[in-house]
């Protein structure tokens, strides 16, 4: 498989993955907030959106396992730098909430935070070394 078609099958899954996340994130909140199912109910359904994401990290990991070395040691440094900065503000804020009184940080942002720091990192690495596609 050429690394296009790894990358053309890796957005097949990850873009429509991803829509599917933030709408029913969004349309979670606004039943928890309107109150339009039972508190049972939505807790079930909070676990769909996970379970969309465990098929784009399932997706991430097989286009890393199908695209060459060099573009692989790209999205391991990006994954490992947008692991680094999740796990850093995680237990810098923890030790901040432990000892001052600081508003609590929801989890749920760890999220977008992981995605964001790797784009960015994938595209600032990329740049520094290249582009082999």
């Amino acid at each position: 498989m050429t690394n296009e078609q790894a990358t053309r099958r890796y957005f097949s899954v990850l873009i429509p993955g991803g829509v599917l996340f933030l709408g029913l994130s969004y349309g979670l909140k606004l039943a928890g907030s309107a109150a339009l199912l039972p508190e049972t109910v939505l807790g079930g359904a909070a676990l769909v959106p996970a379970a969309l994401l465990v098929g784009m990290f399932w997706a991430h990991w097989r286009y890393i396992n199908e695209i060459d070395e060099f573009l692989r040691s790209i999205q391991i440094k990006a994954a490992f730098v947008g692991l680094t900065v999740v796990m850093t503000i995680a237990t810098a804020w923890g030790y901040v909430e432990l000892y001052v009184e600081a508003p609590a940080l929801s989890i749920y942002w760890l999220n977008p935070i992981y995605w964001l720091t790797y784009a960015v990192a994938a595209v600032t690495i990329t740049r520094r070394y290249g582009d082999a596609s």
